[in-house]
């Protein structure tokens, strides 16, 4: 497996050789100082180019950062149309394992990249075109105080979804069930977030789909998480659907209690009362 060096060494050596890249840029959980570091790391690099239509009309340039084993292209597919004009992506993982997630940029678009990525570290800048001199932070990613309405509209987004889950678990229709019940849990996980936001004055950062949101959590909360997720069995996912339903209660409770919100208990009683919950 290449070292870190190498693959760096490579990227500004591929930045050198063509004349439409202007500057390479890195973002993402390499510039996170609060991140551990490991072999998993993506490399998720940047190259603000001149003229985003000459780098793409022909992308065998792409075989000088080593031999690939996969490669995406995000802007080009019909499985999840994009319309973006700002950018093109490139995802690629190597022979040796190394993957690089590699974005085009015009240069006309740079000022609105450096405003929205706070993660952010020149790492090239052959023109000395970036008159960007802030430390790379999380601040973008960090989680967003609540307020009286969000959080309501949680609430009600949460038992809208279970009654879903309820009437896919009547038809048998169990994989509509558990996609739901993922839905669900989405606000559940929201909540969660509220409310260890709270604690650390919402500058922290719970990383994408909460997945360093556990480390926060107390043991008893992730064990009541764990218990959320079922497999595809029609006594599971019933089982889970009121537990999750009993687990959301108490932590809307604690995030309205924390944050002085209005919380009315009995508001949906009567869709309780639709899906049986005791």
């Amino acid at each position: 497996m290449r070292s870190s060096e190498e693959i760096f060494g490579i990227i500004k050596e591929v930045a050198r050789q063509f004349n439409n890249i202007c500057a390479v840029c890195i973002n993402g959980s390499r510039v996170n100082k609060s991140v551990k570091k490991d072999k998993y790391q993506d490399f998720d690099i940047v190259f603000i180019v001149e003229d985003l239509d000459k780098m793409i009309i022909d992308l065998k340039w792409l075989d000088k950062f080593g031999k690939r084993i996969i490669t995406q292209y995000p802007d080009l597919e019909d499985l999840y149309p994009s319309n973006r004009k700002d950018k093109f992506s490139i995802l690629m993982m190597f022979d040796d394992y190394n993957r690089i997630d590699l974005t085009l940029i015009p240069k006309s678009y740079l000022e609105k990249y450096l405003e929205n990525d706070s993660l952010t570290e020149i790492i090239y800048d052959k023109e000395n075109i970036i008159k960007y001199n802030k430390q790379p932070n999380d601040e973008k990613y960090w989680v967003r105080e609540p307020f009286q309405k969000i959080f309501d509209e949680s609430i009600t987004e949460f038992y809208m979804i279970m009654a879903n889950v309820y009437k896919g678990l009547k038809r048998r229709e169990l994989l509509y069930s558990i996609q739901q019940m993922d839905l669900a849990r989405e606000m559940l996980l929201l909540n969660f977030s509220w409310k260890y936001g709270y604690e650390f004055g919402y500058r922290v950062n719970f990383g994408k789909n909460y997945k360093w949101l556990p480390k926060f959590l107390n043991n008893e909360e992730n064990e009541k998480l764990k218990q959320t997720y079922s497999r595809l069995d029609k006594s599971e996912i019933t089982y889970v659907m009121y537990k999750t339903i009993e687990i959301f209660d108490e932590v809307t409770f604690q995030v309205a209690t924390l944050l002085e919100f209005k919380f009315d208990k009995e508001k949906y009683k009567k869709v309780k009362e639709y899906i049986e919950y005791q």
